[in-house]
């Protein structure tokens, strides 16, 4: 293995990592909005529908974040 891969690695993981994290604050404002109901005061561009997508992945997320929990458990033994 060369040293420009070794050195790589880390700064591809920690990058990836950073655009995750910016992602997911992303999201967590919109599913926040959502949850206030900022987008359930417009029918004429159906927001009734965002905020029932919304809900939808505020469960998805917390499903997944389930599986991984459960994973990580029986990773363990």
């Amino acid at each position: 293995m060369s040293a420009r891969t070794q050195v790589g690695h880390p700064v591809r993981r920690m990058l990836t990592r950073t655009v995750l994290t910016v992602v997911g604050v992303v999201v967590a404002w919109l599913l926040y909005c959502v949850c206030q109901g900022m987008f359930s005061g417009y029918p004429k561009n159906h927001g009734h529908l965002l905020s029932i997508v919304g809900m939808l992945l505020i469960a998805l997320t917390g499903g997944i974040a389930w599986i991984i929990d459960e994973h990580r458990m029986h990773d363990d033994d």
